[in-house]
C-alpha cells in the first residue's frame, strides 16, 4: 500500500511538473496539429522562425545580459551585509533580515506603481540600467539569505586565528571567508538570474518601449482574449532551457544547507 502511493504521488508531480512542459514543446515545433489529436502532426520550426522575425534576438540579449549584471550588482551590496549579519553579533539581526526580505513581500505591482511615478520624473522610462536597478528589488534578498547562511555556518574562530597571526579584516574576507561563502554565492546567483530572467511585471511597467526582455516579448503573443500557441511556446522555450539548466547546477554543485539559506526564515 505505502509503495502504490508513493508511485501514486510520484506520478502526479511529473504530470503537473513535466507535462506542461511536454506540452510547450510540442506547441514551440508543430506546423500542423488538429485538436482532436494528442500529438502535433507535422512538426518544423515555423513558430521559432516567425518570433526571431519579430524580433526575439534583441529581447534575447536583453535578458542574458540584464541578469549577469543583476547577479554582480547584487552581490556587491549582499556579501558586505551579510559578513556582517552573519557573523557579528547585532541585536538588531532579525530586523535587518526582514528589512532584506520586504521586497519578496510586498506584490510588484506596488512597487512598480511606486517607482513608475520616480522613473517619470527623473526620465529613466525604459532605461537599460535603470531596468537593472528594479531587478534587483527581488534578486537581492535571495543572494543576500544565501551568503549570509554561508557567514553564520563559519566558525568564528577562523577569523579570530586569522586577524591573531596579523591578517588584516579586509584580507581575512578575501582569503578565508570568500572561499568559504562560494557555494552560498553560487547559490544565491542562481537565484538572482533565474528572478531577473522571469521577471515581467516591474519590466512591462518600467521598460517599454525600449526594454523589451524574454517574458515581455511572450506577452504580445498571450492577452486578454487571444494567445497564439505557437509563438508563445517557442519564446517559452528560451526560458524553459536555462531553468533547466538552473536545476541542474543547484542538484550538482549547491548543497540544500544553502538553497535553503535563500528562504524566508520564520
Amino acid at each position: 500500500m505505502k509503495r502504490i502511493s508513493t508511485s501514486l504521488v510520484s506520478i502526479i508531480i511529473v504530470l503537473i511538473i513535466f507535462f506542461p512542459v511536454f506540452v510547450i514543446f510540442e506547441w514551440a515545433f508543430s506546423t500542423i496539429w488538429y485538436g482532436t489529436s494528442l500529438f502535433p502532426t507535422q512538426l518544423g520550426f515555423r513558430s521559432f522562425v516567425q518570433v526571431i522575425q519579430a524580433g526575439l534576438g534583441k529581447s534575447l540579449i536583453l535578458s542574458f545580459t540584464i541578469a549577469p549584471l543583476v547577479v554582480l550588482f547584487s552581490a556587491i551590496i549582499s556579501i558586505p551585509a551579510a559578513y556582517i549579519i552573519g557573523t557579528k553579533d547585532i541585536k538588531s539581526k532579525r530586523l535587518i533580515e526582514n528589512l532584506f526580505l520586504i521586497p519578496l513581500i510586498v506584490p510588484p505591482i506596488v512597487s512598480g506603481i511606486g517607482i513608475l511615478s520616480i522613473y517619470t520624473q527623473l526620465g529613466l522610462i525604459g532605461n537599460y540600467m535603470a531596468i537593472v536597478l528594479v531587478h534587483m528589488i527581488g534578486a537581492t534578498p535571495y543572494m543576500f539569505r544565501s551568503v549570509e547562511a554561508s557567514f553564520e555556518s563559519i566558525d568564528p574562530s577562523i577569523e579570530e586565528a586569522a586577524r591573531v597571526l596579523g591578517a588584516t579584516r579586509l584580507r581575512t574576507i578575501l582569503k578565508i571567508y570568500l572561499p568559504l561563502v562560494t557555494p552560498g554565492l553560487l547559490s544565491g546567483s542562481v537565484f538572482a538570474f533565474s528572478w531577473s530572467l522571469n521577471e515581467f511585471l516591474l519590466t512591462l511597467l518600467l521598460g517599454l518601449p525600449n526594454i523589451v526582455t524574454l517574458p515581455v516579448f511572450l506577452y504580445r503573443y498571450v492577452g486578454g482574449y487571444y494567445i497564439s500557441p505557437g509563438p508563445a511556446s517557442a519564446i517559452s522555450v528560451f526560458l524553459i532551457v536555462p531553468s533547466l539548466f538552473i536545476v541542474y547546477l543547484m542538484e550538482k554543485y549547491i548543497k540544500s544547507e544553502y538553497v535553503a539559506g535563500a528562504g524566508i526564515k520564520g
